[in-house]
């Protein structure tokens, strides 16, 4: 019942990182090894596969909406 909720955590935490960087191997592989919820966590934590930039300087690492680089709001 343990290994039958921990695999189906996994599965879950693969899906919330299908948007991110890693993907969902990464983030499912993460999770078996290490656990569920450390895994969400390093999964929340990464970076967006296609962030949303800046409009103003062309920044592609911006995830906010806030510009840390020319100081514009989006």
């Amino acid at each position: 019942m343990l290994y039958g909720g921990w695999i189906v955590g996994a599965i879950l935490v693969g899906f919330a990182g299908v948007n991110k960087k890693g993907g969902f191997i990464k983030a499912f592989i993460l999770s078996l090894l290490l656990s569920p919820f450390v895994g969400l966590l390093l999964t929340l934590g990464a970076a967006k596969k296609n962030p949303i930039g800046c409009k103003h300087c062309g920044n592609k690492d911006n995830e906010a909406e806030y510009c840390g680089v020319c100081g514009k709001n989006e």
